[in-house]
């Protein structure tokens, strides 16, 4: 078990109190518009003020600094995590890099493409390029949640209700991004297209050894299923990515279980916004 918490900004928490209520006073067309128009004008303050940020690490970082700082600025448009999800995994592509942990990366909740793209990006950048890749997505966005993912009514401390089919990112939209946008090459980027319990379970032995699994599927399913099947595939000094660790209750609870079933003692280190990442060591 682990006390990691998250403690949102002023903003998310004032987010928290006012989506709802729109939600329950708007027609739903237009609580749709406006929380659309409220989550991209959102992002749109996020990446222009991270360009200071980007600016003042061109000036002050070494060159692994703003290498980051590039890429993340590149590719915050498409990315719901913000930019400690982006510099995270950038990060953990560079402790892969750097120790020379062999496997392919994986992705289990990939959205809109940032994060998966980030993992490439960043292993292009550190690495040898010839990693391959597998990022697993409905691609039709969430499923309804279980009973495992609830306490006390709710599902986790997110700014807004993730009802099915929330946090969508189609097939189309990542493969444009990864393809067309940034010239990855299909030989070595496999998009798997389903729900989890039918398709994780069949491709977990084909892909060899895992360097990286980071898991961004909010409920309890979405995490219990790739760690049951790709754990035992992670290679020495590989790292599991929990990316909805500290907010979703669901994702919480199915790391810790299996934290606890499998005897892994090695420490959960937080992302710095929810997120929590830990290594395995033999």
């Amino acid at each position: 078990m682990s006390n990691l918490n998250y403690t949102p900004s002023f903003a998310a928490r004032l987010a928290r109190v006012i989506i709802p209520v729109l939600g329950k006073i708007l027609p739903t067309s237009m609580y749709k518009w406006v929380y659309d128009s409220l989550y991209n004008g959102y992002k749109g303050i996020i990446r222009h003020s991270y360009i200071f940020n980007y600016m003042f690490t061109k000036i002050t970082g070494n060159k692994k600094k703003v290498l980051r700082a590039t890429l993340t600025k590149q590719l915050l448009p498409y990315t719901m995590g913000g930019r400690k999800a982006l510099e995270n995994a950038f990060d953990i592509v560079k402790l892969i890099e750097d120790n020379a942990v062999p496997g392919v990366f994986i992705e289990c909740g990939v959205a809109e493409g940032g994060t998966a793209a980030m993992l490439g990006m960043a292993h292009r950048e550190l690495g040898s390029g010839k990693r391959k890749m597998w990022f697993f997505d409905s691609y039709e966005g969430l499923p309804e949640p279980t009973k495992e993912d609830y306490e006390d009514g709710k599902t986790g401390n997110f700014i807004r209700p993730l009802p099915k089919g929330a946090c969508l990112g189609t097939i189309e939209q990542v493969s444009e991004l990864l393809f067309s946008t940034l010239k990855f090459q299909k030989d070595d980027v496999h998009l798997v297209k389903g729900w989890f319990q039918d398709t994780v379970p069949k491709l977990r032995d084909t892909m060899g050894v895992v360097a990286i699994l980071r898991l961004d599927g909010d409920w309890y399913e979405s995490v219990k299923i790739p760690l049951d099947n790709f754990y035992h595939n992670l290679s020495p000094g590989g790292v599991v990515i929990v990316d909805d660790y500290a907010t979703c209750f669901g994702s919480k609870k199915a790391t810790d279980e299996f934290r606890t079933e499998h005897n892994i003692t090695t420490p959960l280190m937080s992302d710095g916004r929810g997120g929590a990442w830990f290594e395995k060591l033999d």
